[in-house]
């Protein structure tokens, strides 16, 4: 059996549409009518197809939004007073300090354009522009403190008491247990509320009553009306993060200013997003350990971006800037004019991209799989009012309460109001409701849409069904025995093999000899109708003779 007897047999049994009409059609105009037909169709299919692979190829996603409402856990809220360290430790010359004094001094001499002390800062270059001699004095601040150290640094950090007079979670009290410390290279002695792994704080209703509530005492002037904020500092705050337990607070980017004098009310929405990883998404889980410099944090976009940004600092400065963390056997930029100009020109400007820094086009950072946000909406209120009595635990706290029993202020609750509305705000922080959206994205057309949609097109353009699939792929499989064999392969005999086989010859004898015997038979018949009719009409003719 030849190829085009296996092609011309399959056209006859097969039940894609259009193929058994082109091999049965009786004129050669319509066979290649059906054909036209056929490749028109074919060539249809073969579109959508292409669109169904290029569409599967690229993985979609959707998002969906679900709403909860239920018991919240509550965030972590870091503080950290807006002046990093007090100025009377500074001056104290038993702390050794003298390089940030110094600092100070050529600040305030570039600020008044009389500069007296040696300027390795490069400050009073910038003495007319003070926008860019405030960050240069940010930065010098921070490169001389990472030389000091911590320890060397602890006698002018913040203690907890000094900063944070009052707390209460719901009404009920809060303690330094319940706060725990972080150095910030800005904004020195930090105090995170909730951030330990044993405190399990919740809230279950909404509102101002049912959140946390401090009574923050920043201090710019001691109870003794000396001034204890650096020069260097422009705002009489405090500085707030809001963000999920273990996650680096960010202060520098997500941080909330809160002034002096007023009550602050900061209500939270909390949105929670789960996103896909490739090929459908960029999410990432953490980054590799090698290049990881907040191993003990989880993962967000503000960690990565600073691993890169502190990487090219390095690479860029040959060392290591104190705003973000870095490897032990790296170094800590020296507070050089060199090293500050170098750190300036990272930061880059509105003019001059080069070498700039950009994080988004410089670094390949993608957002965390799952994430935890808040939404923060902040309203605030004179603090205290005028005939307000501020009462606080006489064991806490550096000020007391404005009774006329306190001798800090010589019994005088006035003056005691007023260095409150000097020196203290109050804060308070809640879930404005328990209702909370969340984002999941998920593949938008996996698998099985595709087999749908591929089903749906073979069947409208072609008639395709499962049934010819098969029959397609027995097809494949007849003419790949066929090349096997080389053509030898038998699935029905040959029309010369037919000819020549004495079975068919002897079966066609026999039914020459039973179509010969019917027709012999019904002449016989017609013979016998016949001969009974004419007897039947001689008898008639003899009753009509008598």
């Amino acid at each position: 059996m030849g190829l085009a007897q296996v092609l011309h047999d399959f056209a006859n049994w097969s039940t894609v549409c259009g193929v058994p009409h082109i091999a049965n059609a009786r004129t050669r105009a319509w066979r290649v009518f059906w054909s036209v037909v056929f490749i028109c169709m074919f060539s249809m299919f073969v579109y959508q197809l292409y669109t169904m692979i290029v569409k599967f190829i690229s993985f979609p996603s959707n998002v969906n939004t679900e709403i909860f409402f239920k018991e919240q856990a509550f965030p972590v809220v870091t503080v950290c007073n807006s002046n990093p360290y007090k100025l009377s430790a500074i001056l104290n010359q038993s702390n050794n300090l003298d390089t940030i004094k110094h600092l100070m001094d050529v600040y305030v001499g570039a600020s008044s354009k009389s500069l007296t002390a040696s300027d390795e800062y490069g400050l009073y270059e910038l003495m007319n522009t003070d926008y860019e001699k405030e960050q240069r004095a940010w930065d010098a601040l921070a490169l001389e403190a990472a030389q000091l150290g911590e320890e060397q640094l602890n006698p002018a950090l913040y203690t907890f008491g000094e900063l944070i007079t009052d707390c209460t979670f719901s009404g009920k009290k809060c303690s330094a247990a319940d706060f725990t410390r972080i150095v910030d290279p800005i904004y020195g002695a930090c105090y995170s509320f909730n951030e330990d792994s044993t405190l399990s704080y919740s809230t279950s209703r909404a509102g101002m009553k049912f959140g946390l509530k401090l009574l923050i005492t920043v201090s710019q002037q001691t109870t003794s009306m000396v001034k204890d904020f650096l020069p260097t500092t422009k705002m009489a705050g405090a500085r707030v993060a809001i963000h999920p337990r273990g996650v680096h607070a960010a202060l520098d980017n997500n941080g909330i200013n809160v002034g002096v004098g007023y009550q602050t009310a900061i209500s939270l929405v909390s949105t929670r997003t789960q996103r896909l990883k490739e090929p459908y998404g960029k999410c990432v889980d953490t980054e590799p350990d090698a290049t990881n410099l907040y191993k003990s944090n989880v993962y967000t976009l503000e960690t990565c971006f600073y691993n890169c940004r502190q990487r090219e600092t390095i690479k860029q400065c040959s060392c290591a800037n104190p705003r973000f963390k870095k490897a032990d056997s790296q170094q800590w930029c020296l507070p050089t004019k060199v090293n500050l100009d170098c750190l300036t020109s990272l930061r880059g400007d509105q003019a001059s991209t080069t070498p700039n820094i950009s994080p988004l086009q410089d670094c390949s950072c993608g957002p965390p799989c799952s994430e935890t946000s808040y939404l923060t909406t902040a309203s605030i209120s004179k603090f205290p009012a005028e005939d307000y009595f501020v009462a606080t635990d006489p064991t806490q706290g550096v000020a007391g309460s404005c009774d006329n029993q306190n001798p800090t202020f010589n019994q005088d609750p006035r003056r005691c109001r007023e260095w409150y509305a000097k020196n203290a705000l109050l804060l308070q922080v809640f879930f404005e409701t328990l209702k909370y959206e969340s984002y999941t994205e998920v593949p938008s057309y996996g698998i099985s849409p595709a087999l749908n949609d591929l089903g749906g097109q073979a069947g409208l353009w072609l008639g395709l069904s499962v049934i010819s699939v098969i029959e397609v792929c027995a097809l494949i499989m007849m003419l790949i025995l066929y090349c096997v064999t080389c053509g030898r392969l038998k699935i029905r005999p040959d029309d010369g093999e037919l000819e020549e086989d004495e079975r068919i010859k002897d079966i066609g004898e026999v039914k020459k000899e039973l179509d010969h015997a019917d027709r012999h038979d019904k002449a016989m018949e017609e013979d016998d109708d016949i001969d009974i009719e004419d007897e039947i009409n001689d008898n008639n003719n003899e009753k009509k003779a008598e």
